[in-house]
């Protein structure tokens, strides 16, 4: 796994992140049950969107060389 990390380009694995981080989003969306849903459940949905939007940011400025945080 360390040789992996180290000749894989960062923009790689911050798309591997992002994509691993967005199809966990994805299922866990599919399997909501409304009757039983609790607000405990729409805080975990709530982080994961969070962290999975910042996984997008990470891999879109490595990958355009930009930072989408300072347009103005």
């Amino acid at each position: 796994m360390i040789r992996l990390a180290a000749t894989t380009p960062p923009v790689d694995l911050a798309w591997a992140a992002f994509d691993a981080a967005a199809l966990r989003f994805q299922h866990m969306y599919r399997h909501i049950d409304l009757a039983t849903d609790t607000p405990a459940d729409s805080a975990v949905r709530q982080r994961l969107a969070g962290e999975t939007a910042r996984l997008w940011d990470e891999w879109r400025k490595l990958f355009l060389g930009d930072d989408p945080g300072s347009a103005a």
